[in-house]
C-alpha cells in the first residue's frame, strides 16, 4: 500500500500545530484528515477509518480520552485496533498509564518532544502496518 493511501487523522485543537503536523505529513504524500475537537474525531474516526490517528488528549466538546475508549470499544476489530499515537500535555503518570491500557501506540508530551520524532514514529507505525497488511491471511 502506498503512502498516498494510508489515512491519518490529526486531532488538535490548536490550529498552528493542527497545521505543523498536517503540512509535515503531507511531505509524506500520505492522506490527511483533521478534527478540532474530539466529537469531530469521532465522526472523521466512523465515516473514514483511518489507519493511524494522531490524539491530542485536551480537546473540546469530548476529550481524547473519550475518543480513544470510543475507538477502542468499537465492535468492529479492524477500526478497535486503530493505530494511536497520543501528542497532550498531560504527562503525569495517571494519564500515561490510562492513554498505556486504552493500547496507544506511542506517548508523546508536546513539551519534551520534537515534531520530527512524532513524524519518525509515524513512518515507523505506518511500515509496520505495510508489513502487516503484506501478509498472507491465515
Amino acid at each position: 500500500m502506498s503512502n498516498s493511501e494510508k489515512k491519518i487523522l490529526v486531532v488538535e485543537d490548536d490550529n498552528d500545530l493542527r497545521r505543523i503536523l498536517v503540512d509535515g505529513l503531507q511531505l509524506s504524500n500520505y492522506q490527511i484528515l483533521q478534527a478540532a475537537d474530539g466529537e469531530e474525531a469521532i465522526n472523521v474516526v466512523m465515516d473514514h477509518r483511518p489507519h493511524l490517528i494522531l490524539l491530542d488528549l485536551l480537546l473540546p466538546k469530548v476529550d481524547g480520552f473519550q475518543v480513544l475508549e470510543r475507538v477502542r470499544t468499537y465492535p468492529d476489530r479492524s477500526l478497535a485496533e486503530t493505530k494511536v499515537i497520543i501528542l497532550s500535555n498531560l504527562w503525569s503518570n495517571k494519564d500515561i498509564l490510562r492513554a498505556q491500557a486504552l493500547k496507544v501506540d506511542e506517548y508523546f508530551v508536546k513539551a519534551n518532544t520534537k515534531v520530527e520524532d512524532v513524524f519518525k514514529r509515524v513512518a515507523e507505525i505506518i511500515n509496520i502496518l505495510d508489513t502487516q497488511l503484506s501478509r498472507p491471511k491465515e
